[in-house]
């Protein structure tokens, strides 16, 4: 539409520039005409036969004027103003009434009887022509004896027939104050139009330019636009249609290829198809769908194995422990129940793979809420009291800094992770165990530190859990439960921090140590989540089902 009114703008500039100069061009051909009609009346006024009033050759004189030029009537006054001698082109015009007549109160006759040349305002003379004169002051051995004047009959002059051009869409207006003097613009209903005055007379020149014509070029354009448009469209659409199919499309079924993976979906589905490239890429899928799904059926085949059979085997070898343990007394007894602890440690393995299978369940479209501040008093509670029901000496000092409400996205597994921290933390926090909880918000997260008095975790173990190291028959780490805790976080956009013994490269920066405003000494682990911005409904606020206490990691 704007291309439209921009055109159409350049079609009305156009024409009405166009007319313009129409206009100045057919003022300037009739200047330069009535200058010269002018130029030959004073040059015929010289000629000492129409001085000779009242004789043949002063009719003479005077016919030959007319028959010379472009006028169509001439009269001579005396220096009185009467008439002496008058000629004209149409033969109805009888020379009788006109000689004699007194013209001296005509402003054509006064003004050459005083010495200049003049061209009248339109008139309507004693013959009833419209007429025109040019005058000029007949002059006499240095005097002035009269006035030769040449008269133009407006409804028949051939003065403007240069004025017509070969359009018919244009025309051409003369106008002298009120008085139309020739127009061809009386065919057009409406026009647009623009005048111009002439130097030489007080008369305005207007050309016009049929509206009719002007409007039927801005509607063929408008069609001619409007069958570009529709043309552009059509190549768009088709060009569309074949990106579309080729390119889009495409992109569009290997994302939902990749998507399918995320989700655990390893069929196939339909082939992207296409060029080469593409073929090669359906390819690369369906490699990768086949190798992770091998991997996959890998997986649940040993966590079946370790929670099955070896769980059954470990069991009975437990229960026997367990007799020899209660039938013998000093070393026997002591190798009995280190078998029995032995045993029971690697039940709570077995149990933990059952875990992490769970993990591999893609989390879905639900929104996740939990409200760790209440998760996190839950489980220092829970603790704290099983370690009192097992009479653990020394038993830990645990506090906890949490606010009112400290909602995360992330679902109820978060549970487990904190449980494998704190148990982390107890387990390695020295001969006087102290531990801290705090749980903290910022405006986009939230974090639950757990720091204990404990050395901290190996450089090396820390490098391995946060992928800094690749983990090796050297590198590895003493078991699953910080494996279990960063698994979590990464389920939920979170993160799992690790604060090394002897550099900040992988832990928590300055900035979040200011953030947490805390001077603890030892061991930091951090737990962070993106912070719910969804209304809260349904928020997890901690279980009741569940081991009283976690396993360690170690």
């Amino acid at each position: 539409m704007a291309t439209f009114d921009a055109h159409r703008a350049d079609v009305e500039e156009n024409t009405e520039t166009s007319i313009e100069d129409r206009a100045t061009l057919s003022a300037s051909t009739l200047d330069d005409r009535l200058t010269e009609q002018q130029r030959t009346i004073t040059v015929a006024a010289t000629n000492p036969d129409l001085a000779a009033h009242d004789t043949a050759d002063q009719d003479r004189a005077l016919e030959s004027i007319v028959t010379s030029s472009a006028f169509d009537g001439a009269t001579v006054v005396n220096e009185t103003g009467t008439v002496q001698s008058f000629t004209t082109t149409r033969e109805s015009d009888e020379t009788e009434p006109v000689v004699g007549t007194d013209l001296s109160d005509q402003a054509y006759v006064s003004v050459a009887l005083g010495g200049e040349p003049h061209i009248s305002d339109p008139f309507r003379a004693e013959t009833g022509n419209a007429i025109v004169v040019v005058s000029a002051p007949l002059v006499d051995d240095g005097e002035v004896v009269g006035s030769v004047n040449g008269a133009y009959y407006l409804d028949e002059t051939g003065l403007f027939d240069s004025l017509s051009g070969a359009d018919n869409r244009d025309a051409i207006t003369v106008e002298a104050d009120t008085w139309t003097l020739y127009t061809t613009a009386d065919r057009f209903d409406d026009t647009v139009s623009h005048s111009v005055s002439l130097e030489v007379v007080d008369w305005t020149v207007t050309a016009h330019r049929d509206q009719a014509a002007v409007d039927a070029r801005i509607n063929r354009l408008a069609i001619f636009q409007a069958v570009s448009a529709a043309a552009l469209l059509g190549s768009i659409m088709v060009f569309g249609g074949w990106v579309y199919r080729s390119k889009i499309r495409r992109i569009s079924l290997l994302a939902d290829r990749v998507q399918s993976l995320e989700q655990r979906e390893y069929d196939a589905g339909p082939s992207i198809g296409g060029v080469a490239e593409w073929k090669r890429i359906d390819e690369a899928l369906s490699g990768l769908a086949n190798t992770l799904a091998r991997r996959e059926t890998m997986l649940l085949v040993l966590n079946r194995i370790l929670r099955h059979n070896l769980r059954n085997t470990l069991n009975v070898v437990a229960g026997r422990a367990a007799d020899l343990e209660a039938r013998h007394e000093g070393t026997d007894q002591a190798s009995a129940r280190e078998i029995r602890l032995a045993t029971e440690e690697l039940l709570e393995l077995a149990d933990r793979a059952r875990i992490t299978e769970d993990l591999l369940d893609p989390v879905g479209d639900e929104t996740h809420r939990t409200d760790l501040a209440a998760v996190a008093r839950d489980r220092v509670s829970r603790v704290t009291a099983a370690l009192e029901d097992r009479d653990t000496e020394p038993l830990p000092e645990i506090t906890v800094t949490a606010p009112d409400r400290a909602v995360a996205a992330c679902g109820p597994e978060v549970e487990i992770a904190i449980d494998e921290l704190l148990s982390n933390a107890i387990t390695h926090a020295g001969p006087e165990p102290t531990v801290a909880v705090t749980v903290e918000t910022t405006a986009d997260t939230v974090r639950v530190w757990i720091e204990d008095s404990g050395p901290g975790i190996p450089d090396d173990e820390a490098a391995v859990i946060t992928g800094e190291l690749a983990i090796s028959q050297v590198c590895h780490t003493g078991g699953i439960g910080l494996w279990l805790v960063d698994w979590i976080a990464s389920r939920y956009d979170g993160r799992l921090v690790l604060e090394p013994t002897d550099s900040d490269s992988l832990g928590v920066g300055e900035a979040e140590r200011e953030f947490k405003g805390s001077d603890f000494e030892g061991s930091t682990v951090v737990l962070e989540f993106p912070r719910a911005t969804d209304p809260v409904s349904n928020v997890e606020t901690g279980s009741d089902s569940g081991d009283d206490c976690a396993g360690r990691d170690e």
